[in-house]
C-alpha cells in the first residue's frame, strides 16, 4: 500500500506548485556583455557606433550604418576560476568550455538615388541574428570549518508549529502532497531525524537534534549551466547619412540548470548531505527601438529603448537527502519532482551612448545602460499577479536597478589592422541587505542564495580586414564579486538570540574568454 501511494504521488508532483523568489527573477535580469570579438574587445561600447552584428541588440539603429551585406559567426572559449573564502577557509573551482556567441546575416539594401541625391532614405537594411545574451555556466565550491550555525536550526525554524504526524510518511499519508501547508524543507528535516518535536500544552515546537554550542564543518558546491539566447529580425534605415533608425523583434529562450550539494559534518559525529536539482526553461518576446544621430562627422549620439520581455517559464525541482546520525539512525531518500509554470515580466531598459570618430585612425566610445529591475513582476498563466503578491512586493526591496557603464577605443595601426581596448562596470543587482524569504508552503529545498555585488570587464583585441572578409580576436577578463549565504538566519536569530547566525562567504569568479569572429562582406 505504501509503495502504491509513493508511486501515485511521484506522478502527481509533476503538477505541484513551487514558489518563485526574487532571486529567481534576478538571475534572468542581470545583463552580461557577450557578442562578436570586435564588440567584446571594446567592452560592448557600440551603442553610438553600429556597423557590428552584436551592436544591433543594444541599439538597432546601428544596423543602418552598414554599407555592404555581411555574414558573421563567433566562437568563445571560456577558462573560469571561482575562489571563495568562508569563515577563514579558502576554496576554488574551475571550468573550461566553449560555445558560440553570435551568428548574423546582414542584408544592406541601398535605395536608388542619383549621385547628386544624398537626402531621404538612402538605405534599408535587414538583419537576421542569433546572440547569446547571457551564459550561466559556473562551478563553485565553498567550504568552512568550525561553524556555530547549522542548517538543522533553519529546518526547525521553518517548521514552526507543524505537528509530527503531518510531516510523517505513513501508509495513508504522504506529506509531499500537501503543498499548501507543508514545506518540503520541513518534511525532509523530519524524515531524516535532523529536527525533533517538543509538544507543550498541545502546541508543537521544533529544534535541531544537535546540542547547543555544537560546531559543524559545512561545505557547498554548485554546478550551473545554460544560457539566455536571442533570435532577432531587424530593420533599419539610413536617412541622409545623419539619422539612423532601427527596430528589432526578438525571441529569447531560457535554459538554466542548477545542481548543488550542501554538506555538514557534525562535531559530535555524523553528518548530512542535501542535494538539489533545479531547472528553468522558457521563451520570451520583446522589441527594441533605437537611433543614431550624426550632427557632425566627428560625433555620433545613440539612444535605444528596450521593451519589457514577457517570459513564459517552467520550473522543476527535486532533492536528495543522505544522513548519518548513528549506525541505527541513517538513510538516503529522494523527494518527488515538483514543477510549475508561470510568467515573468522584465523591466524597460534604456541605452544612451556617444562616440568620437578620429578620422580614419580610430575612435573613442562610451555607453550607459539602465535596467529598471525593481519594476519586474511575476504572473500566473492567466496574467494575474494575485498568487505572487509576496514575491512581487519583495522585488523592489530585494533587487536594485542595474546600471552599466561601457568604454571602448579602437586605433587603426594600419588601414587593415586595428587594436582595441575596453572597460565596463555592471552595478550590483541585489540590495546589500537582501535575504531569501521562502513561502511557508514552498517545495523548494535549495535555500542558499548569492548577493550580486558588482561585475567588471577588462578587454583587449585586434582585427584584420580585407575588402571581402575580416577576422577579429578578443580577450576578456570578467570579474564578478558575490556574497554567499548557505541559508537565511535573520528571523531565526531574532526569535532565538542564543543561536549563532550563519556567516556569509565571499565569492570571486574570474572568467577569461578568448573570442574569435570571422566574417564575409559582399
Amino acid at each position: 500500500m505504501k509503495k502504491t501511494i509513493l508511486a501515485i504521488a511521484s506522478l502527481l508532483c509533476g503538477t505541484l506548485l513551487m514558489a518563485q523568489t526574487e532571486f529567481d527573477a534576478q538571475k534572468l535580469l542581470n545583463p552580461d556583455i557577450t557578442g562578436t570579438a570586435r564588440y567584446m574587445s571594446m567592452a560592448g561600447a557600440f551603442g553610438a557606433l553600429g556597423g557590428d552584428a552584436s551592436a544591433i541588440k543594444d541599439n538597432p539603429g546601428g544596423l543602418a550604418i552598414y554599407r555592404t551585406s555581411e555574414l558573421t559567426g563567433t566562437a568563445n572559449l571560456l577558462f573560469q576560476n571561482s575562489n571563495s573564502t568562508w569563515n577563514g577557509t579558502g576554496s576554488s573551482d574551475n571550468l573550461l568550455n566553449n560555445r558560440f556567441n553570435n551568428f548574423s546575416y546582414i542584408i544592406a539594401s541601398p535605395t536608388f538615388r542619383s549621385q547628386s541625391e544624398n537626402t531621404g532614405l538612402l538605405s534599408s537594411n535587414w538583419s537576421f541574428s542569433y546572440n547569446r545574451l547571457k551564459s550561466f555556466d559556473r562551478n563553485s565550491t565553498i567550504k568552512a570549518v568550525n561553524s556555530g550555525s547549522s542548517i538543522t536550526n533553519y529546518m526547525a525554524y521553518f517548521t514552526g508549529n507543524l505537528k509530527s504526524a503531518d510531516l510523517s510518511i505513513t501508509d495513508t499519508h504522504y506529506p509531499y502532497d500537501d503543498i499548501y501547508s507543508l514545506p518540503w524543507i520541513s518534511i525532509i528535516g523530519k524524515q531524516s531525524n535532523l529536527i525533533g518535536e517538543t509538544v507543550t500544552a498541545g502546541t508543537s515546537s521544533w529544534a535541531s537534534i544537535l546540542n547547543q554550542g555544537k560546531t559543524v564543518t559545512p561545505s557547498f558546491s554548485i554546478q550551473e549551466t545554460g544560457s539566455i539566447d536571442e533570435y532577432s529580425i531587424g530593420w533599419a534605415g539610413n536617412f541622409s547619412n545623419e539619422l539612423f533608425i532601427g527596430l528589432t523583434g526578438n525571441l529569447q529562450s531560457v535554459n538554466y540548470s542548477l545542481n548543488s550539494q550542501y554538506m555538514e559534518y557534525f562535531g559530535n559525529g555524523g553528518g548530512m548531505t542535501l542535494s538539489n536539482s533545479l531547472s528553468t526553461t522558457g521563451v520570451g518576446v520583446n522589441m527594441n527601438l533605437g537611433a543614431i544621430y550624426r550632427p557632425v562627422d566627428i560625433l555620433r549620439l545613440g539612444l535605444a529603448v528596450h521593451s519589457p520581455t514577457v517570459f513564459g517559464l517552467s520550473d522543476s525541482n527535486s532533492a536528495n537527502m543522505d544522513y548519518y546520525l548513528s549506525a541505527t539512525n541513517n538513510g538516503n531518500f529522494d523527494t518527488p519532482i515538483a514543477s510549475n509554470t508561470y510568467l515573468l515580466s522584465t523591466p524597460w531598459k534604456i541605452n544612451a551612448s556617444a562616440a568620437i570618430i578620429l578620422g580614419q585612425k580610430g575612435l573613442i566610445s562610451g555607453e550607459y545602460d539602465v535596467s529598471f529591475n525593481k519594476n519586474s513582476y511575476f504572473m500566473d498563466k492567466t496574467y494575474s499577479t494575485h498568487n505572487y503578491t509576496e514575491e512581487n512586493s519583495g522585488i523592489p526591496t530585494m533587487l536594485q536597478n542595474v546600471q552599466t557603464f561601457k568604454f571602448g577605443a579602437e586605433y587603426k595601426y594600419t588601414p587593415n589592422l586595428a587594436l582595441r581596448v575596453g572597460f565596463a562596470n555592471i552595478s550590483a543587482g541585489t540590495n546589500p541587505n537582501a535575504d531569501l524569504l521562502l513561502q511557508p508552503y514552498t517545495t523548494r529545498t535549495d535555500v542558499q542564495y548569492f548577493l550580486n555585488n558588482n561585475t567588471n570587464f577588462y578587454t583587449v583585441g585586434l582585427g584584420y580586414r580585407e575588402a571581402g572578409w575580416f577576422i577579429d580576436l578578443a580577450y576578456i577578463n570578467k570579474y564578478q564579486n558575490e556574497t554567499f549565504f548557505a541559508y537565511n538566519t535573520n528571523k531565526l536569530t531574532k526569535l532565538n538570540p542564543s543561536l549563532v547566525p550563519v556567516i556569509p562567504a565571499n565569492v570571486n569568479t574570474f572568467s577569461n574568454n578568448i573570442i574569435i569572429t570571422f566574417g564575409l562582406k559582399f
